[in-house]
């Protein structure tokens, strides 16, 4: 464990100094990005150095924990070495949960890496500030700028920020937890002894009519939420520092220094800002609930994480203009109930919903709670139960961004909080068939799902298996890797500032290359908060080359016109005024880059 906080201390601590040198600075740069990392690992060699005489902590494996610890291998080997790859002319995802995200975080990657000026401009809605925390992401372009090549990059931080999260789970309550996060589910899996047929059930894809909320965590969360591969192994370390502190002194092993702690919780946000949240209530509940020394500990630690964090969170907010998202939604996703429908049938779906998106999980945790209730109940475990519990219902009743499904990246921390204690205060007390069956009925239909996301398989049935039956799956195709290859060489000499009109798409070559365009991807857009309906219909009356359509660019400050396969495909009735019109800079067999300052002239450029 003594090299897992050091890794994330690493991590926490060049993430922070690359914002402040590259604030200063304007932007990433070789030496910027090399500074950084260094100072990252001198502080992660100080935290070794500081922990050499502490005692060592015995992991004691159990044979359950054993198979637990051995499914988490499985599982990040076969999400992380597959994560991102090259095939013939294509790039490739793994996992169809991962097609929008690992465009949208290579985007950000390239973007930083290329040098864009501090707080950078948003890449995929030029003009607006960029609110997204981009903690991880910042860190794999540190690595770019000293020659680490993205991909590689991404698979490297993905299989070592796993080891530090199998090893956080374990910490925070050995095998149970490391399963409770793996297998979290409710009835969907079952559905194998119907279908006989491994795939995710879990996903969006498998059903038709019922809401899957309750996805696969590690599908769905950990490969995806790349904030999530710091956030989940140093917000269980620094909980389980804070536990050790107030609730459970025996486990003095697990706590941090001071000044760890510190940097993990202030340097939140930029990696995660649910995490962070979460762990702020959780500050403030003990700090109201424990004794005066819990009170100054958590006291000096916020005022001292107060003013950095407070400038985290005012970056990747836009100014604090994040809470506009916020928005009351009582139920969560269970269904809604409809003018002049029948209210039993409303009510029957609403239970369908829970029940199977959680099964037993709601009737174990009652089952806790009544048990806490007694006086006889240990406070450190109402301590982590009642605070997770009130964050859970908060969700369901606040949605915490545009799409309502964002709140399980907070609720999956009440359900990590209360797993331990579940285990401690329940499962354990029973005999050991009946903690098998529980164990069975939690578990079961989470292990088919993540079993069967993990083969690559599509779901049966589904148009696209039906489209590629006779063909090998062997992942997602994100882009076509000569376009992007050919896009990055042609805008290597245009200013990393400068912004295109392109054809809104997640993987679009300039966004895979890491430019601005003046509007992104719909689904990313819409889901950072951002109000972008008129500026799509400027977008696409541009690139239809309708009357008015150089004024538009120009009130847009765009410079730049991108016409590739994405445009042909998508605007095939474009009369593209342009060509006739406006200097081509660059093309090839990628397409070609328009400069609207720039007269049409005779002279055809090179292909590049």
């Amino acid at each position: 464990m003594k090299f897992v906080v050091g890794l994330l201390l690493s991590v926490a601590a060049a993430v922070l100094c690359a914002v402040g040198l590259a604030t200063l600075g304007g932007g990433l740069g070789p030496w910027i990005a090399a500074i950084s990392l260094v100072f990252g690992a001198c502080m992660g060699c100080f935290s070794l150095w500081q922990a050499r005489n502490a005692p060592h902590e015995r992991w004691a494996i159990d044979p359950f924990g054993s198979l637990t610890l051995i499914a988490f291998g499985l599982f990040a080997l076969r999400s992380f070495l597959w994560l991102v790859f090259e095939s013939g002319d294509e790039l490739w995802v793994f996992s169809p949960n991962n097609l929008g995200d690992l465009a949208l975080h290579l985007t950000y990657v390239r973007y930083f890496a290329n040098g864009a000026p501090f707080w950078p401009e948003n890449p995929i809605f030029a003009g607006a500030p960029l609110t997204y925390p981009v903690g991880m992401d910042l860190f794999n372009a540190l690595l770019a700028a000293v020659g680490v090549h993205e991909l590689p990059g991404f698979i490297a931080v993905g299989l070592v920020a796993s080891a530090c999260t199998v090893a956080a789970l374990w910490r925070w309550g050995r095998g149970f937890v490391v399963a409770g996060f793996l297998f979290a589910g409710g009835m969907f899996g079952f559905e194998i002894f119907r279908r006989i047929d491994l795939v995710d059930y879990q996903s969006d894809a498998a059903w038709n009519g019922i809401t899957v909320a309750w996805k696969s965590l590690p599908l769905a969360l950990f490969v995806t939420q790349r904030g999530l591969l710091f956030a989940i192994p140093a917000g269980l370390i620094l909980l389980a520092s804070w536990r050790a502190r107030f609730l459970e002194p025996e486990q003095s092993a697990q706590r941090l220094p001071t000044w760890s702690e510190w940097l993990l919780y202030a340097a939140m946000p930029i990696f995660h800002l649910h995490t962070f949240l979460f762990l702020s209530i959780i500050a403030a509940w003990w700090f109201l609930a424990c004794d005066s020394v819990a009170r100054r500990h958590l006291g000096l630690l916020v005022a001292l994480a107060f003013v950095p964090a407070s400038i985290e969170v005012w970056l990747i907010t836009g100014g604090f203009k994040g809470t506009s998202v916020l928005g009351f939604q009582p139920g969560w996703m269970q269904p809604r109930l409809l003018p002049g429908a029948p209210f039993g049938g409303w009510l029957i779906d609403v239970l369908t919903f829970w029940a199977t998106n959680f099964f037993i999980l709601p009737l174990l945790v009652v089952w806790l709670i009544a048990r806490l209730l007694r006086r006889d109940a240990p406070e450190s475990a109402i301590l982590q139960v009642f605070p997770a519990i009130t964050v859970f219902l908060l969700c369901c009743f606040v949605k915490f961004a545009p799409w309502e499904w964002d709140n399980t990246k907070l609720m999956i921390w009440s359900y990590l909080l209360i797993l331990p204690v579940l285990w401690r205060e329940i499962l354990a007390r029973q005999n050991e068939w009946v903690r098998a069956i529980l164990c069975f009925l939690l578990f079961f239909s989470g292990a088919v799902s993540l079993a069967g996301g993990l083969t690559g398989r599509l779901i049966a049935g589904t148009p696209q298996d039906r489209a590629l039956e006779n063909q090998p799956l062997i992942g997602y195709s994100v882009g076509v890797r000569s376009e992007i290859d050919g896009t990055r060489w042609a805008v290597r000499n245009i200013p990393i500032t400068d912004r295109f009109i392109a054809h809104p798409n997640y993987n679009h070559p300039l966004l895979l290359s890491g430019r601005i365009v003046v509007m992104g991807y719909e689904g990313h857009v819409w889901s950072h908060g951002i109000e972008y309906r008129e500026r799509l219909q400027t977008v696409k009356s541009i690139l239809d080359g309708d009357a008015g359509w150089r004024e538009k660019a120009v009130q847009l400050h765009a410079r730049w016109l991108f016409w590739g396969s994405q445009e042909e495909a998508n605007y095939p009735d474009s009369a593209q005024p342009w060509k006739a019109e406006c200097k081509v800079f660059s093309q090839g067999s990628w397409g070609a880059i328009y400069d609207l300052s720039q007269p049409a002239t005779n002279v055809e450029p090179p292909e590049q």
